[in-house]
């Protein structure tokens, strides 16, 4: 199912995790559309990150594309993103990781604000 892509360069952690939001916008190859939910982004890197949430997507038996919305500073990233794997680590949170389909244009910007949490110990690089 999921292949581990631990060869990204860098894998930013949150020093404390940041409220973000998401939305389902493709269920099994159909469209839909949803409401935002509230998740908690625990990592990021180029290519991913880790969100935590307590709604259960069953991500086993659905392929599942998502927008995440997460404030970096002053700017609101849309990162569009396909839900590679799911934990459930207790009875109320599950942990996905959602991989992110973006150019490199995309992967640049979004390195660079990344760097700049660095520079302002907000993230530390793993």
């Amino acid at each position: 199912m999921y292949q581990n892509k631990r060869s990204d360069a860098f894998r930013f952690s949150l020093n404390t995790p940041l409220v973000c939001y998401f939305e389902v916008t493709n269920i099994n190859g159909t469209s839909t559309s949803s409401t935002p939910v509230k998740a908690n982004l625990m990592d990021i890197s180029n290519s991913g990150c880790k969100i935590v949430t307590p709604l259960n997507l069953n991500a086993a038996s659905n392929k599942l594309k998502i927008i995440l919305h997460v404030q970096l500073q002053e700017e609101l990233l849309k990162l569009n993103g396909s839900i590679r794997w799911q934990l459930q680590s207790t009875n109320t949170l599950n942990h996905y990781g959602v991989n992110f389909i973006m150019n490199e244009s995309e992967k640049r910007h979004l390195h660079a604000r990344l760097r700049t949490l660095t520079a302002l110990r907000k993230i530390t690089v793993n």
